[in-house]
């Protein structure tokens, strides 16, 4: 279900009520500012007042749920493409193809460890226009020939225009009979033998937002006044109430603190590991171990809007024109997995992966290429620089997991760091 529009759970009728009675001035009939709608998805704007005008303050993940994966107007849903230096934001497969040649090593292994199977898949979710999956594959061709003879390749993605053209640009390569594509539609996929494979997926899945206060946590809902959306305090929503006792027995919050709690990640990972029958899943996104997740330095709140590479710290703002996100608590994502059968394989950062995978040797290669201008390779480098900054991209985790298969020793992204060079 990943970047699908699957929506949060609804609130239940008693729930509503209770938020009915503890709020007050959460909606009124005032018409959408100007302004705002202007820079917003009005379809959409329109679409959350009704809802919130019907059933009371709703939760942070159904107004995120909806301006993300709505099946008509939703950020993902759009035709455009939007990462990418003319999009909204850059991701690691945009600033060096690189990234996916190097990571194509550590898949490579994981057919080693497989035993080499005759069939051997690789599902990307959050696959987009498919660009991570060229790198991917253009990397394993020269890594392990015969691995990429054995591979298919499957793109998970809710954007079916965007499948589409990546379908068109695989052919247009040679890649068609290799690549094929599945839409995320919350339909059970079929169990695979490979790697599950998802790159900046799991921060986009909608969360709950909290407030510590000095009666307990309460849930940060969405409500209508002064025609726009608003902030409204409210009781802890019952899709969120296990997720956020879990969170509160590893972190002691004080009043005033702000976070946010995703159930709805832990269940899309928990569902793409029924997905693997037998091999290894690789989940790579921005976010912490829970202590490190919600450390003092973090509790302002982490919800975050992306739009022309600009970032902001006010979700209502261009409502279904700005991409949303929040921090990855890689902690629930370990015991989602663990729940769903798979074993711990190790949990790193990109710097140490990517290093560990041996990036630096392209960057030596290159320098040894009588036919690499200085142009080139300062830019590749500036971009190598990009992908292990510890303050950038370098920091990322990266969670891997396995089914059925050697988790030691260590698969050689996650062997303890040497340096990239």
């Amino acid at each position: 279900m990943v970047r699908s529009s699957s929506r949060a759970c609804g609130a239940t009728r008693d729930e509503r009520d209770n938020r009915l009675n503890e709020t007050t001035n959460w909606f009124d009939d005032t018409a959408p500012d100007p302004d705002r709608l202007a820079e917003s998805v009005a379809p959409l704007v329109e679409r959350l007042r009704e809802r919130i005008a019907e059933a009371g303050p709703i939760t942070f993940a159904e107004f995120m749920g909806t301006a993300l994966y709505d099946g008509e107007h939703g950020y993902y849903r759009r035709h455009e493409r939007r990462p990418g230096r003319g999009g909204d934001f850059l991701t690691a497969p945009e600033a060096t193809p690189l990234f996916g040649i190097t990571l194509a090593r550590q898949i490579a292994e994981c057919w080693e460890r497989l035993g080499s199977p005759e069939r051997f898949t690789i599902r990307e979710y959050g696959a987009g226009i498919g660009g991570l999956a060229y790198d991917i594959l253009a990397g394993l061709s020269d890594a392990s020939p015969e691995a990429f003879a054995a591979s298919d390749y499957r793109l998970v993605d809710v954007n079916d225009a965007q499948l589409a053209g990546a379908l068109d640009a695989m052919a247009e390569v040679g890649l068609g009979a290799k690549v094929s594509a599945e839409l995320a539609d919350g339909q059970p996929l079929e169990p695979i033998t490979g790697v599950v494979l998802a790159n900046e997926v799991a921060d986009a899945i909608p969360a709950h937002r909290f407030i510590q206060t000095e009666d307990g946590v309460r849930e940060m809902l969405v409500g209508w006044r002064d025609g726009w959306f608003v902030d409204v305090e409210g009781s802890v929503s019952e899709a969120a109430a296990a997720p956020l006792q879990a969170v509160l027995e590893e972190v002691a919050f004080s009043p005033g603190d702000r976070f946010e709690v995703s159930p709805q990640a832990g269940a899309w990972f928990a569902e793409a590991a029924k997905g693997l029958e037998r091999g290894y899943a690789l989940i790579i996104d921005y976010g912490y171990p829970v202590a490190e997740l919600y450390a003092p330095s973090r509790r302002a709140g982490l919800i975050r809007g992306y739009f022309e590479h600009t970032v902001t710290d006010e979700p209502y703002r261009r409502v279904g024109s700005q991409d949303l996100t929040t921090h990855v608590d890689f902690t629930a994502l370990e015991r989602a997995g663990m729940t769903a059968g798979l074993t711990l394989a190790g949990l790193t950062t990109q710097a140490d992966l990517l290093a560990a995978l041996g990036l630096g040797e392209f960057l030596v290669a290159m320098q040894r290429d009588s036919e690499m201008t200085l142009e080139q390779y300062l830019a590749t480098q500036a971009a190598v620089l990009r992908l292990i900054d510890p303050g950038g991209l370098g920091r990322f985790r990266v969670l891997a997991m396995a089914r059925n298969a050697p988790v030691e020793p260590p698969l050689r992204g996650f062997e303890p760091p040497k340096g990239i060079f």
